[in-house]
């Protein structure tokens, strides 16, 4: 008598696909038989009990599909993210660790980016402000602009102010420094609700973009009412060789942390792939040459002028791939040393390579995090409204001009090889080009 022999292999993450992992190599159904025997009814019992085992494993491969789904993320992702643990060494854990953490998979998403990262509002704190620490080339704008866009649930405002040093009355606009006592001050005021009619509205916020107003004015943005806010959000970039970013002493922090009545909550923003933000901030150099600003609107005459193509010096290259792993790592240490002196020390952490994933779950999981929900039909909007221009291929081999060149040079490294060849958006780990012993250079 044939018999059903069971295949299952428990749901896997591959790519950017889940695959149902349950096969029957043969499975068929025992014709009667009046004169079975005892061992041949055992096996019939066994065949089914297989075959029922094989169905419940499809079930839970399904939920995990539909999970797939509404939280657009992959098994594998998380662990290529995991910078202490290779993805390989996570293989023989997968069916376990998914069973046990279907729901959890974007808790796994930010303690890749560094072990305080964290979700959620277990102690149902009501409208925090944020501090989200970032860098360069990391879609810092893109992520204030669209954080505008959305309306609280509550009908108050969620109000953000991109590059803070820029608030700063003291700073010298002809050498772009901010002063600390300056910059101490504005975030006091702000993270305190003392904008004193300060903040503009979304329509002029649209005329400050159209003019590049944002690349250098203090801009308090907050939807249709200004004075109505809820929560009050503000980047800054505290890496020593941003030179816009002044030296803030412990007790000048502890001023800062204690200006608002809700706790403030620390955050990040980071760009994972080395590579791209690399060749981002290369092209960013001939485009400013070209139109007068490294950001644009994708309204801009000069973006005709623009290259379509870009030819890389591998060693310049290499460079910027170290800036990118140095600046990612000393932002991610400093929000996180921040949080546990003055904070609960938790950071809620954000990648380009996640917003661009999902942009709409990453600005609910925001307002969840900060205690103040997010408008439901304002976040689906998100996807229809483009804040910025990306230039450039996510292809790097029809955008780079000497890419055999360049795939040969970072083939010494297959960590940074796989991010030139990514052409989807996906979080990467450190890999390990800056070790934290060299010098730090000035951007």
């Amino acid at each position: 008598e044939p018999m059903a022999v069971c295949a299952i292999r428990c749901c896997y993450c591959r790519g950017d696909h889940m695959t149902i992992g349950l096969e029957a190599s043969s499975l068929s159904h025992p014709q009667p038989n009046t004169s079975l025997s005892k061992m041949e009814h055992r096996s019939h019992a066994a065949s089914t009990i297989l075959v029922a085992v094989a169905a419940f494993a499809g079930l839970i491969c399904t939920y995990a599909v539909y999970n797939n789904h509404t939280n657009n993320a992959t098994v594998d992702q998380y662990a290529n993210m995991l910078p202490s643990s290779s993805a390989a060494s996570l293989t023989s854990r997968r069916t376990r660790r998914f069973l046990e953490q279907v729901d959890d998979l974007k808790e796994k998403d930010q303690a890749a980016v560094h072990s305080q990262c964290a979700r959620g509002n277990p102690e149902k704190l009501k409208e925090r402000p944020l501090l989200i620490f970032k860098y360069s080339r990391t879609g810092s704008t893109w992520l204030a602009w669209t954080g505008n866009t959305v309306k609280l649930a509550s009908g108050k405002n969620m109000v953000w102010t991109h590059e803070a040093t820029k608030c700063d009355k003291d700073r010298d606009e002809s050498i772009k420094v901010a002063t600390a006592a300056g910059t101490v001050e504005y975030l006091k005021e702000y993270f305190g609700h003392e904008t004193d009619g300060k903040l503009i509205n979304e329509a002029e916020r649209h005329v400050k973009r159209s003019d590049g107003g944002m690349q250098s004015e203090c801009l308090q943005t907050a939807g249709e009412d200004p004075e109505n806010i809820g929560v009050t959000i503000a980047t800054l970039n505290p890496h020593v060789s941003h030179v816009d970013t002044p030296d803030l002493s412990d007790e000048e922090w502890e001023a800062i942390f204690g200006a608002s009545s809700a706790p403030l909550a620390m955050g990040v923003l980071v760009r994972t792939n080395s590579v791209k933000r690399a060749i981002s901030a290369i092209a960013s150099h001939k485009q400013l040459a070209l139109c007068g600003r490294k950001k644009l609107t994708g309204e801009e005459d000069c973006i005709k002028n623009l290259p379509k193509t870009i030819n890389l010096n591998v060693t310049e290259l290499w460079s910027k791939i170290h800036e990118s792993e140095m600046k990612r790592a000393i932002v991610t240490e400093a929000a996180g040393e921040l949080a546990n002196k003055f904070g609960d020390g938790r950071i809620f952490c954000l990648s380009y390579e996640s917003m661009q994933q999902d942009i709409v779950g990453e600005m609910r999981d925001l307002g969840e995090f900060l205690g103040s929900s997010i408008e439901e039909e304002s976040l689906q909007k998100l996807s229809e409204e483009s804040v910025s221009y990306k230039r450039g291929s996510d292809d790097l081999s029809s955008y780079i001009e000497n890419y055999d060149e360049v795939y040969e040079s970072l083939s010494k490294n297959p960590c940074i090889l796989e991010q030139l060849e990514e052409d989807e958006p996906k979080n990467f780990p450190l890999c390990g080009v800056y070790t934290g012993d060299e010098e730090e250079e000035s951007q």
